[in-house]
């Protein structure tokens, strides 16, 4: 019956690897079959090396194996036998064999590298020759390293799992609690190796493999190791020990590898199955082949900060490098900022930077255009548009009854001019821009309607829109006496923040013109009916008629830009015109501006190549450097994900910091640039005996722009980093186990 049983089982076999084997109980390398279903089970492993200058060499030859769940089995052979390279494959550390791999009835040959990687951490556990712990953490963060990869963070659950072992791996009088919290190069090496048994068994895997465990040890450690893989076995383990070492000797199932050939020399005692199955990953588990990350966010932060501080040389290369070139971007950044806000807030002020100025030429000045060239003005390339002005004043009934004078100037549709208007509530004029209409400033609000509107409740700029403003306009006799004065109610359209020249009105260009002409008018032949409000209105064609009379007495010239001012200053010029501008006044700050800007394109570049340059070596370098760590982590259950999310973490954190240091100390200098600007200022101002120029106001605050210059380091730097950490993680685990 026995007989039948493995013949079935070996015919399965055969059947799985498409291959025709008969079914006897014997296999021919003298490995015993059994009747019950293996936990391992290998069918013609061969395993071959091409050496240097292409010549083969075999190191398995046929290997046929099977290994009962529960069972403790030793493989022995000396240096060169091949026992290295068949437990790398059973560890599935080793892909390129020929043959069948079966574990837990999963098949594992022809699997890709991403299944073969949650096999193996979900159900294998090493134990190392040296015990390859990790040396910058202590013994109990080692041995808790599968439990935290596979999700566990409760403090208190880790805490009871490695306390429910630490009884069968240290004695009292070793003070175990301490020992766990001293890293691996201040305990002996025997207390180092059972920590590593216990991280091989703190995830209760089916299978403990255990490279040479006791080659490193002293011997009167050696026993000690075996006793407590006898005791692991006990509980229900698999374990499968690769050794040369004689304390194994007697110990469980004996096999001898021996020139790649498999021999059983002693099938040990009956297997204890126990409760430790083969763990396959769940049907339809979607890991997006080995890149979804395994362990939580949070656990990967954490690991990342903490190995980012052990690499103090990395660390402080990024830091460095970032720091530097951040600060330098935050000075130039302030400067260009500041410049342009500098600019802004004077033209809010009523600046008209992007604006040029001409009266009529002598010659133009009793003709009936003024400026014959407009045309041609207009068609230059650099001008946004040209519109005709005329400067004259109007008289407002305040709400006292007081008649003050004020500057006024008229706005024409689609205007310029809005563009340089900051409204604070209303709108520019209705779009024919023929209705009784105003627009105030601001600082005109209590001179026109009188601070008791706060009395009133009227705070808000909205509660003056749609009030009513009466202005005078005088009528004269021929001999220019004064003889009628005409009130006139135009509605409140809009509140903008300031005017040119500060404090002043607009007008409807129409409108202004209309009572200019009245006001012209000595015949008394032109009027308006007595308080015209907008309901007594004048018709467009009679506005229009009012308005018709050479009053064009500037020509306002508005610039695409702020720097084609000045080229229009020397084409104007040359037409025989003699332009006006306050650019003169802040050119200063825009010379400023543009050298920031020259300055600080190529120094972004080379902050851009310099960033990358270093992220790159920095992960290249440091992981050529940390290959078998790596590999290690691999082994212990890292993903591939979890591998390149921690080397992004990390350089998010290095980035974060350099980037912080960087905008504090340019914030510094900045602050320190202000003070010696204002006080040379000063000084400078003193001694001419004129105005203090305002040079440290085109600095920026940093923190205007500081969020922004930190994401994009951190933003520049995982993109950086995405690359050569997707190299690193295909780092080939098998290397751990490499002589």
């Amino acid at each position: 019956m026995d007989a039948d049983r493995g013949s079935a089982l070996s015919h399965a076999a055969a059947a799985a690897t498409g291959r025709n084997e008969p079914g006897n109980e014997s296999m021919s390398d003298g490995v015993s079959t059994t009747a019950s279903r293996p936990i391992i089970r290998l069918r013609g492993i061969a395993r071959s090396f091409t050496r240097t200058g292409g010549e083969g060499q075999t190191v398995l030859r046929g290997i046929d194996l099977e290994i009962e769940q529960g069972s403790f089995t030793v493989i022995r052979g000396e240096s060169g036998s091949g026992k290295t390279t068949l437990l790398r494959i059973l560890g599935m550390l080793d892909s390129s064999f020929e043959g069948s791999y079966e574990m837990g009835g999963q098949r594992v040959d022809g699997q890709p590298d991403w299944v073969l990687d949650e096999l193996r951490a979900d159900n294998i556990g090493f134990v190392f020759q040296d015990g390859r712990l990790f040396e910058h953490m202590t013994l109990r963060r080692n041995v808790e390293v599968p439990l935290t990869l596979h999700g566990l963070r409760d403090r208190a659950a880790l805490d009871e799992r490695v306390q429910t072992l630490q009884p069968r791996f240290y004695g009292i009088q070793e003070d175990p609690d301490t020992l766990l919290e001293r890293r691996p190069a201040q305990v002996s090496g025997g207390q180092s190796q059972r920590a590593s048994i216990m991280r091989a068994m703190i995830n209760r895997p089916a299978i403990i493999l255990a490279d040479e465990p006791t080659a490193s040890l002293h011997p009167s450690l050696k026993a000690g190791v075996v006793e407590h893989l006898k005791e692991l076995c006990e509980l229900g383990h698999t374990v499968i020990v690769v050794s040369h070492d004689d304390v194994f000797y007697g110990v469980g199932r004996q096999l001898q590898l021996d020139s790649g050939v498999l021999e059983e020399r002693d099938p040990g005692p009956a297997a204890n199955p126990g409760e430790l199955k083969v763990r396959a990953p769940a049907a339809g588990e979607c890991i997006s082949w080995g890149w979804r990350p395994r362990t939580p966010l949070w656990g990967l932060a954490m690991r990342a900060m903490r190995e980012t501080l052990d690499r103090r040389l990395f660390l402080a290369l990024i830091v460095l490098s970032l720091a530097v070139g951040v600060c330098q971007l935050s000075v130039f950044s302030s400067v260009i900022v500041g410049a342009q806000d500098y600019v802004n807030a004077k033209v809010t002020e009523g600046s008209r930077l992007n604006r040029i100025q001409i009266k009529p030429r002598a010659k133009d000045r009793a003709e009936e255009e003024r400026f014959p060239p407009r045309a041609e003005i207009a068609s230059m390339e650099a001008v946004a548009g040209v519109v005709p002005r005329r400067a004259t004043t109007t008289r407002v009934i305040t709400s006292d009854g007081e008649k003050k004078t004020f500057s006024v100037s008229g706005l024409h549709s689609g205007d310029p001019e809005y563009n340089l208007l900051n409204f604070l509530a209303g709108s520019p004029f209705s779009e024919s821009h023929g209705a009784a209409e105003v627009i105030l400033t601001s600082g005109l609000l209590g001179d026109v309607f009188g601070t008791g509107d706060l009395e009133d409740g009227i705070t808000g700029y909205d509660n003056y829109i749609g009030r009513r403003v009466t202005v005078v306009i005088n009528r004269y006799n021929k001999s220019g006496e004064l003889v009628q004065e005409t009130p006139v109610e135009l509605s409140v359209q809009g509140i903008i923040l300031n005017g040119e020249g500060g404090r002043q009105l607009y007008f409807p260009n129409q409108t202004l013109l209309m009572f200019d002409r009245l006001v012209r008018d000595r015949s008394g032949t032109l009027s308006l009916p007595e308080n015209a409000g907008p309901e007594a209105w004048p018709t467009a064609v009679e506005v229009a008629e009012l308005a018709d009379f050479p009053w064009e007495d500037s020509l306002h010239v508005y610039a695409r830009e702020i720097r084609g001012v000045l080229p229009l200053f020397t084409d104007l010029s040359k037409l025989g015109y003699k332009p006006e501008s306050d650019i003169w006044d802040f050119k200063w700050a825009l010379d400023i501006q543009d050298t920031a800007w020259t300055i600080f394109l190529p120094l972004l570049a080379l902050i851009v190549v310099a960033l990358a340059v270093t992220v790159w070596f920095n992960i290249v370098l440091s992981a050529r450097l940390r290959v078998r760590e790596l590999a290690l982590w691999r082994v212990l259950g890292m993903r591939r994900g979890d591998l390149v999310l921690t080397e992004v973490v990390s350089i998010i954190f290095s980035v974060g910091i350099g980037a912080i240091a960087g905008v504090l100390t340019g914030a510094m200098l900045i602050r320190l640039g202000k003070e010696a600007l204002r006080v040379r200022s000063a000084e400078a101002a003193a001694a001419s005996g004129e105005a203090v120029q305002e040079f440290d106001a085109i600095f920026a605050p940093v923190g205007d722009f500081a969020w922004f210059m930190i994401a994009g380091a951190i933003l520049l730097g995982v993109l950086s980093a995405i690359w050569p950490a997707i190299q690193t993680a295909k780092t080939d685990p098998a290397k751990v186990l490499s002589s």
